[in-house]
Formats: structure tokens, C-alpha cells, sequence
């Protein structure tokens, strides 16, 4: 069930990733985040409630506004790259970092995963670099820009983070550690946002009500299968998995946008996927 439910997660968290990477680019990116998760956290109230809980602890809770702190970081810096960036390029090099955060952490906990996972995470940097370096074309070369490589990485590595502290949530607690974790993601977001104020050029475009809906929704959903896929098998299985996400954001970004790498780029992002498919039999 573990493999299933985290796989789910990562097609919802892949097309929610496509939206919001396509909305911030004509709308402030932490704007675009705050908004989607004050969607996703008043939508995960009644499915928490429905779901009910034997006990919510405050360890529980906790660990539940860690993960949503480091989500709500990530996704600003994640939105940003894509902004900046080709979304087919920023997706898989923030996914290999993340896929490789709670490996890291398993392996300094005493886990020990076989050799095609460790030859997954040895691979990630390589394709991390590769993708980095790649001669692109005119002005669709964006995605190569060290600055969205900087960006990307750190998202992924916030990603990860949010894959950790979630797995300390135990199953007693039940659907409210995504409750949870959304209300701490949009506080900071929101925080975020006033701190920022208003743009000395003038305010961005407000983002359409009908596309922060639909990633609010989806984030939950993905949030959701992934809390339950944490509940129930290993952290290493369960994040890489998880992890795939860029799949369905290439293919989106290939078919909507028709964004084009060269072969070289495209070698980088099979290398990435190839990364987190080894790691993901850890």
C-alpha cells in the first residue's frame, strides 16, 4: 500500500507543481503559495475531522508546524525557479534533493538501504550538475541559470525536511498532522507576504481564483496520500517515491508549454529520475 499511496502523491503533487509553476510566472510567487495553502488548510479541517483521531499528541503537533514552516520556505523557492526557470528543469533537481534529504537521515539513523539505492543517491549530484551546466537554446536557457540551480536544490532540500518531520507524526493522530502543517505553512507564507509588502513597481497580477483552487485542492490530496503512505511503510520508500513528481511536471510542461531541452539537458533530467527510481528501493 505504501508504494501506491506515495506514487499517488507524487502524480498530484506533479500536476500541482505544473499549475503553480505556470501561475507564478504572471503572479508574485509567494502570493501564489500563501493563497494555495490557505486553500489546502481550510479544505484538510473537514477531511481531518471526518477522519477523526485517537490522539494527537503535542509531539505530534509539532512536528506537524516543522513540516509545514519548511513547506511553505520550499515552495517560495520552488515557485521562484519556476519562475525564473524551465519547470522541466527546476522539478527534477529540487526532487532528487529532497528524494536524498530522508535517505541521508535514515542512513545517520542506523537504516541501511541495498547497493541500487546507494548508487541512486551517488548519481543524484551528477545529474544535479549535468542539468546545471547544459547548453541550452535563445532564451528558453533560463533553466541553467545558477541562481535557479541555487534555488531549486535549496527547495528540495526544505522538501526533504517536510518528508522527515511528517514521518514522526504517528498514525494515532490521523489525518490532523495535514491540517496541521498547512496552517503552519500558511501562517508563515502569510507572514511573508505582509512582510514583503507591495512591489515598488506596482502590484503582480492576482492569480485566477479558479487555478489557486485547483492547487490548493491538489497539494492536499498529495499531502494527504503521503501522510498515509508515511503512516504505514519506511520513510526511504515512502519520500522517493513520493519524489517522482517530476514525471508528470515534465510531461505537463512538454505537452501545455512545449518546452524543448537539448539532448544534453535531457540526458541531466533522466539521469535525476534514473536517481530517485535507485533510491527509491532503499
Amino acid at each position: 500500500m505504501t508504494p501506491l499511496l506515495a506514487l499517488a502523491s507524487a502524480v498530484l503533487v506533479g500536476a500541482s507543481d505544473f499549475l503553480a509553476g505556470v501561475v507564478s510566472r504572471r503572479s508574485a510567487p509567494v502570493r501564489v503559495a500563501a493563497l494555495a495553502q490557505f486553500v489546502s488548510f481550510a479544505l484538510s479541517l473537514p477531511v481531518a475531522a471526518a477522519v477523526g483521531a485517537d490522539r494527537v499528541t503535542t509531539g505530534d503537533a509539532g512536528w506537524s508546524a516543522a513540516s509545514g514552516v519548511a513547506v511553505a520556505a520550499g515552495l517560495t523557492l520552488f515557485y521562484t525557479a519556476m519562475r525564473r526557470g524551465l519547470i522541466s528543469l527546476v522539478a527534477p533537481i529540487a526532487a532528487v534533493t529532497g528524494a536524498s534529504v530522508p535517505v541521508a537521515y535514515a542512513l545517520s539513523r542506523g537504516e541501511r538501504p541495498g547497493a541500487a539505492a546507494l548508487t541512486g543517491i551517488a548519481l543524484a549530484l551528477p545529474a544535479i550538475a549535468i542539468v546545471s551546466i547544459a547548453p541550452g537554446r535563445g532564451a528558453r536557457t533560463a533553466g541553467a541559470d545558477p541562481v535557479v540551480i541555487a534555488l531549486a536544490v535549496a527547495a528540495g532540500a526544505l522538501f526533504g525536511l517536510f518528508f522527515v518531520c511528517l514521518a514522526h507524526t504517528s498514525s494515532d493522530a490521523g489525518l490532523w498532522p495535514v491540517a496541521i502543517s498547512r496552517f503552519a505553512s500558511t501562517a508563515a507564507l502569510s507572514a511573508l507576504v505582509l512582510a514583503l509588502g507591495r512591489p515598488a513597481n506596482g502590484a503582480p497580477a492576482r492569480p485566477a481564483a479558479g487555478a489557486v483552487l485547483a492547487i490548493g485542492a491538489l497539494e492536499l490530496a498529495a499531502t494527504v496520500t503521503l501522510v498515509l503512505a508515511l503512516q504505514r511503510g519506511p520513510l526511504a520508500i515512502a519520500s522517493v517515491l513520493a519524489s517522482l513528481y517530476p514525471v508528470t511536471t515534465v510531461m505537463l510542461a512538454a505537452a501545455v508549454l512545449r518546452e524543448r531541452l537539448t539532448r544534453l539537458q535531457l540526458t541531466g533530467v533522466a539521469l535525476a529520475l534514473a536517481a530517485v527510481g535507485l533510491v527509491s528501493t532503499a
